[in-house]
């Protein structure tokens, strides 16, 4: 990046301005990315949080659990307070309050049942944060099926 670029950059307002040195980091094609969460637990809370630090565009947030105590010791989007409230909402707000750039939607139920292939098809990414091999075959399916590839963690 030469001298110039650099001078142009913001770095006391624009929280992107460490990524817009990358030269190969298109910050445009990130905030216009659409990407699927299917879980919003242990490994799901990271994720989110690395996408909504990252700045992504939009992030949809499937879950059909609430939250436990027992998840606040993997969950670094969740509070005690949070015990008993959806894991989707919990966490799209959670992302929001990190980076109120990023836009979230939530879906709640089952992905085995309730996830539609109209919407897998919009989806830049999928990924996957489940800890249970049926609805990990299923949502591999449904992306088999819309052409998208599933990122599975």
């Amino acid at each position: 990046m030469s001298t110039d670029t650099r001078q142009l950059i913001d770095f006391k307002n624009d929280r992107d301005a460490t990524l817009k040195l990358i030269d190969w980091f298109d910050v445009e094609r990130v905030r216009a990315a659409k990407i699927m969460v299917i879980g919003a637990g242990a490994i799901g809370n990271e994720v989110l949080k690395n996408l909504a630090l990252l700045g992504l565009g939009h992030i949809f947030i499937m879950d059909r659990d609430t939250i436990e105590m027992s998840n606040l010791s993997r969950s670094v989007l969740y509070r005690a307070a949070d015990s008993g409230r959806d894991k989707a909402e919990t966490a799209a707000k959670a992302v929001c309050a990190l980076n109120p750039n990023v836009k979230t939607t939530i879906l709640k139920g089952d992905v085995t049942l309730d996830l539609g292939l109209g919407l897998l098809r919009r989806m830049d990414v999928v990924i996957g944060c489940l800890d249970n091999t049926q609805a990990r075959l299923s949502i591999n399916r449904a992306c088999w099926k819309v052409g998208r590839n599933l990122q599975a963690t």
